[in-house]
């Protein structure tokens, strides 16, 4: 072996040495940092969170108020919320580190339900990694949900259906209404691959809420997370609403006599949905001209389907998380949804809103607005109204039947004042 060969070896042999101290320099350098649990501001949770500084404590003692207007819900009720869901969503301690107390996890969701905030932000704030807040998000709605079930319930009898009725007439004037529907389209980032899935007509991508209210405005029945890329038409269609009251399943009471009239029980709507037996529109503006019986009837139904405006007006300006584009999968939107939903029943159960925050009418009958129509409603939007082909002879009939009741037997001193006003 010549010199040349000689140190063509060396280099080789020294080239290899040089790889492998790299490599195994890698490998220590890979075990040292994967000895580190987390980062080191993580692991001050316990003392430096947004929960665990004990600003709830404070809030609870010296401002009510606050507290209430950063959970949505006074003390006493998040502290049997907090008990209801503990036992689906508490972890054990590990000789590794601390759980994450169910407290934390539910207020960490409220805020959530309540803001809109994302992940990122709610991560800094309670000094959490960013896949742990989603975990918690997650299993904390599904438990408030499972929790909360019976609080959005169709009325199971027919007393309970009359009951609902008799609230709307002494209420608002309207005989044999069991409860007032509408639809809203909720903003969504659509996941990453879906294309227009989600994509609608008015250029963003959503999730449709259609909803039946009460005249205590309580949802009764909810149906969350039609793709908003389907017309607002075939939304309707599919719905699960629709399904309900079509096959008999929502046990509606028989028609009855009422002031001489035989009339069946109807929900209330605009004219987003088609005039059916069971679902009563107003009269086309077309169908109105120069019939002032026919504009009483609107008026009348306007005013009371109202309850279907005020509930929505409630859920947007209480949960700030319905006023910009959700950022979480579409299903577990629609979770969130349901749970918004659910704790608003709750909360309307203790009649904890200011009066004159939603409409409210007036001695003469006049509707005093609520403070919640000067709120920016954000990507919250109606359903459009559709064109249906003509209603079925029966719908119709059952239209005139209330339009004679409200321009006969049944008619408000004040009704026709009102009416030419507008």
């Amino acid at each position: 072996m010549d010199d040349a060969e000689r140190l063509r070896a060396a280099a080789g042999l020294n080239f290899a040495l040089a790889v492998g101290v790299f490599y195994k320099m890698k490998k220590k350098n890979s075990q040292e940092r994967r000895r580190m649990w987390t980062t080191p501001y993580l692991l001050r949770r316990p003392e430096r969170s947004i929960h665990s500084v004990n600003i709830w404590s404070e809030l609870r003692l010296e401002d009510p108020w606050r507290f209430r207007r950063c959970l949505r819900m006074d003390e006493p009720t998040f502290c049997w919320l907090l008990e209801a869901v503990t036992p689906r969503i508490e972890k054990k301690n590990t000789t590794m580190r601390q759980s994450i107390p169910p407290a934390e996890r539910l207020s960490m969701t409220l805020r959530f339900l309540a803001t809109g905030e994302s992940q990122e932000s709610l991560r800094l704030q309670f000094r959490v990694g960013q896949s742990t807040v989603s975990g918690i998000l997650k299993e904390t709605i599904d438990a408030i949900n499972a929790v909360l079930d019976g609080q959005i319930r169709v009325p199971a009898t027919e007393e309970k259906w009359h009951e609902k009725a008799r609230r709307f007439d002494e209420m608002w004037n309207f005989p044999h209404a069991i409860g007032a529907i509408d639809g809203k389209h909720v903003a969504i980032e659509a996941p990453i691959g879906s294309g227009s899935m989600f994509y609608n007509y008015k250029g963003f991508s959503s999730i449709v809420l259609f909803a039946a209210v009460d005249a205590d405005l309580r949802f009764t029945f909810v149906d969350i997370g039609t793709n908003g890329r389907d017309s607002d038409a075939g939304i309707w269609q599919r719905s699960l609403l629709k399904k309900a009251i079509d096959d008999g399943s929502l046990k509606i009471p028989p028609s009855q006599i009422y002031k001489g009239s035989m009339l069946p029980f109807v929900f209330l709507s605009d004219e987003g949905l088609p005039l059916g037996s069971a679902i009563l529109i107003p009269f086309s503006k077309a169908l109105c001209r120069n019939r002032q019986d026919r504009r009483i009837f609107n008026y009348r139904l306007s005013r009371a389907r109202r309850v279907v405006e005020n509930a929505f007006g409630l859920l947007v300006a209480r949960f700030l998380l319905l006023r910009s584009p959700i950022r979480i999968d579409p299903d577990v939107a629609s979770k969130a949804v349901l749970a918004c939903c659910n704790i608003h029943n709750l909360l309307r159960s203790q009649t904890i809103d200011s009066s004159t925050y939603i409409d409210h009418s007036g001695e003469d009958g006049a509707i005093i607005p609520g403070e919640w129509r000067t709120e920016e409603q954000g990507t919250f939007h109606d359903v459009c109204r559709q064109s249906y082909t003509r209603p079925p002879l029966v719908a119709s009939k059952i239209r005139d039947k209330f339009c004679d009741l409200f321009n006969s037997v049944y008619k408000l001193p004040w009704q026709d004042r009102h009416v030419n006003a507008d």
